[in-house]
């Protein structure tokens, strides 16, 4: 019985994908949606690649899948993913796309279900990039999602971890595992952030003491009290920005990124590549052939000023401040956009502005940035925080809707425009940056 509800699925989930294409909406979850009501052990009996990697952790997720897609295709392979729809319905409709069954499926992961997943799919190797404080409303507690994490683990997936975060180190803990990281310091400034979710060793309780920080709690620690460390590093990175180079363990690789949390995504990319059994030349070749996901990070030089659209992931104040310091760092004089707001604001969001108050806002403030561009349905809580951060006011413009922003852009006084946006407002965002393309044309 329980297979005929599956194929049953399988059919009702592929005509709804068809009839979603007919009427020309984009809705990439409901197929799964559809699968998984009709027959909810689906994923269990669905056919899998031999080869399947998981990936989770609070920043990072899609950029590594988005990453890994690209190289393992280029490199001659048959790749699932499903495209950052991370809960058991875009999963389910990632694995009603095969026609035939793919050689490896890259599956991305909430970190809070994953143990409930992994219940059903049992990975080859298992990323975790990070955790940090998230959504208030879901997220808000690493202690919580550590736990969620580690209890549904197969015993037979080989964990791939960030030896620089020991609440990342804590999910392996009693296993042997694979950990990347950085282990030298890196010529970067260090801002003084609001919080670290990462006081106390995780192991006894004990005061933490950072010899090296990348960035938060990421970086060279040790306990005051049992003397817990960094494990080992298997894979050491190394960075030259002028070279535009990672080294890990003395090969050197292709880096078309600037930023310290975008190396760290590279790091688990090639770490993850070298477990699997690739040689450095096959990895360099394909890395040469790929680029940080569009929706993520997009670059254009238009005349003489230069177009950002990046992802600063709202309701995560760790993404969003990082990005904030990425852009202090960048060199010429900046005007920041921000469309922060998870647009559908409605009752069943996770909107809160809470977020915005362990955000570090008062990273805007730098003398390079000339103009602070805000808009959507939060943008006077936002205008609040940004005058608490003590921002100079004559440096705050607002747009009641969004499409008004590129309009507000004292082109003439800058180098750089920095258009920062959630995941729910991209679509906003690209009609913005098309807005600002044609001014500047």
């Amino acid at each position: 019985m329980k297979k005929i509800r599956f194929y049953l699925a399988k059919i009702l989930g592929k005509l709804s994908n068809l009839g979603l294409k007919i009427l020309g909406r984009n809705i990439p979850y409901y197929p799964g949606f559809v699968a998984l009501k009709v027959c909810p052990e689906f994923l269990h009996y669905v056919k899998k690649p031999k080869l399947i990697i998981a990936v989770t952790g609070t920043n990072g997720k899609t950029t590594i899948c988005g990453l890994l897609k690209d190289c393992l295709e280029n490199m001659g392979l048959t790749v699932l993913n499903n495209n950052g729809f991370n809960i058991d319905t875009g999963i389910a409709s990632m694995f009603l796309k095969q026609k035939k069954v793919s050689d490896v499926a890259i599956v991305e992961i909430d970190e809070k279900t994953s143990g409930e997943i992994f219940k059903s799919i049992v990975p080859n190797y298992f990323i975790c990039t990070n955790l940090f404080r998230d959504s208030m409303k879901t997220n808000s507690s690493v202690e919580f999602i550590l736990s969620k994490i580690r209890e549904g683990i197969p015993e037979k997936t080989k964990l791939i971890l960030n030896a620089d975060d020991l609440l990342t180190v804590e999910i392996g803990r009693g296993r042997k595992n694979i950990y990347f990281g950085i282990k030298e310091s890196i010529n970067k400034k260090n801002y003084p952030h609001l919080f670290c979710d990462l006081v106390y060793c995780p192991k006894c309780g004990g005061k933490l003491i950072y010899t090296d920080i990348k960035y938060y709690h990421i970086g060279n620690v040790y306990c005051s009290n049992c003397g817990d460390t960094n494990p080992e590093r298997n894979y050491e990175g190394k960075v030259s920005f002028e070279k535009k180079k990672l080294y890990i363990n003395e090969e050197d690789f292709p880096l078309k990124a600037n930023s310290i949390f975008n190396i760290y995504n590279y790091l688990a990319v090639i770490s993850l590549l070298k477990e699997i059994g690739f040689s450095k030349d096959q990895i360099v070749s394909s890395l040469e052939k790929v680029k940080i996901i569009d929706s993520r990070f997009y670059q254009e030089k238009i005349g003489n000023i230069t177009l950002i659209n990046q992802m600063a992931k709202g309701q995560n104040p760790v993404a969003c401040s990082s990005v904030f310091e990425y852009l202090q760092n960048e060199q010429g004089r900046k005007c920041v956009l921000l469309m922060l707001d998870d647009v559908t604001d409605n009752r069943y969001s996770s909107e809160t502005v809470a977020w915005y108050y362990d955000t570090d806002f008062e990273i805007l403030k730098n003398s390079s940035i000339c103009q602070v561009i805000i808009s959507g349905k939060r943008w006077r809580d936002l205008y609040v925080r940004l005058l608490l951060a003590e921002i100079n006011p004559e440096k705050i413009w607002t747009a009641e809707k969004e499409t008004d922003m590129a309009a507000k852009i004292r082109y003439e006084k800058i180098d750089k425009i920095f258009l920062l946006h959630d995941i729910t407002s991209y679509d906003q965002s690209l009609q913005v940056k098309e807005s600002i393309k044609e001014r500047l044309s």
